[in-house]
């Protein structure tokens, strides 16, 4: 009887969260006047609920006092985690141009990247943009699916805009764990599209064979980022080596012994096997390298 008594109240708490509806942070309108509409979609009728200061073009309420008066006219179901309601009046401005920039922005960062849609405001009331002016973005904005962009005019007057892009990204990540100084492939890594969120560094967005090792042991299902990799070294001191020698179409092999480590396209020195002389060579592969 008791579980029963459990199961029916849990019900009921969950019903009433499902019919309960949160109050956004921030409402937008289109006039300096705040209405029941604004709120709720399609009311019985529609009243007026504050007036906003034309001098501001916004006003912020107290979250009790909202929700006490959409009580007052049979609204009782809202609830809220914030303090105070926003209530913003839009800006009658284009903004295509801005939001142009930050796509090619964030596409010249993100090798595969599908914007499917953004949101863009300015951070103050404006009732037009400047005639001339430049596009800029905070440092490492691209980290970020959101964040601030500013146009600056000819006179060095900036004005500043809030955005977030909904967007995905194909990155890099784990699949298993990766010890420190593990050479990266196909089968410690998968490719992955996924939600741009904010991320810790700049993402790894394209894996080559024989490219990367990893500064430190990552967990599995990590997104691999520049901090966590470095180049691989394909030849290590002490090594034996394949060293080509190329004169005219006639190609001439011989071994050899690194003196130092190497990267793809770095150049050592090796030490020829039969009369130990050193030379310079530039690295082709694994263990393998060319005379310069």
């Amino acid at each position: 009887m008791i579980a029963l008594q459990k199961i029916i109240i849990f019900l009921l708490l969950f019903n009433t969260l499902l019919i309960s509806q949160e109050l956004q942070q921030e409402y937008f309108i289109n006039s300096h006047v705040v209405k029941l509409s604004n709120i709720i979609q399609n009311p019985k009728k529609d009243y007026i609920l504050f007036n906003i200061n034309l001098a501001r073009h916004s006003k912020r309420v107290p979250s009790p006092e909202l929700i006490k008066k959409l009580k007052s006219y049979g609204y009782n179901d809202f609830h809220t985690r914030h303090g105070y309601i926003q209530f913003s009046q839009k800006s009658p401005i284009s903004t295509k141009k801005l939001k142009d920039a930050l796509k090619k922005y964030y596409a010249e960062k993100y090798k595969e990247i599908n914007i499917k849609s953004i949101e863009l405001k300015p951070n103050r009331y404006m009732t037009h943009l400047p005639k001339d002016f430049t596009i800029g973005f905070s440092r490492n904005a691209y980290l970020s699916h959101k964040g601030i962009l500013y146009i600056k005019t000819l006179e060095n007057k900036k004005y500043f805009f809030d955005y977030t892009l909904l967007a995905k990204v194909s990155v890099y990540t784990t699949k298993t764990e990766v010890e420190k100084g593990e050479a990266l492939s196909a089968i410690n890594t998968q490719k992955k599209s996924i939600i741009l969120d904010r991320f810790r560094a700049f993402p790894l967005l394209t894996l080559q064979k024989n490219k990367y090792e990893t500064k430190h042991r990552l967990k599995k299902d990590l997104i691999i980022t520049q901090r966590d990799i470095t180049g691989l070294y394909l030849v290590r001191r002490g090594n034996n080596v394949v060293v080509t020698l190329r004169d005219g179409g006639v190609e001439i092999f011989f071994n050899a012994k690194a003196s130092q480590n190497g990267r793809y396209g770095d150049t050592i020195s090796v030490e020829e096997e039969n009369n130990h002389k050193k030379i310079r060579v530039r690295i082709s592969g694994r263990n393998r390298a060319e005379v310069k």
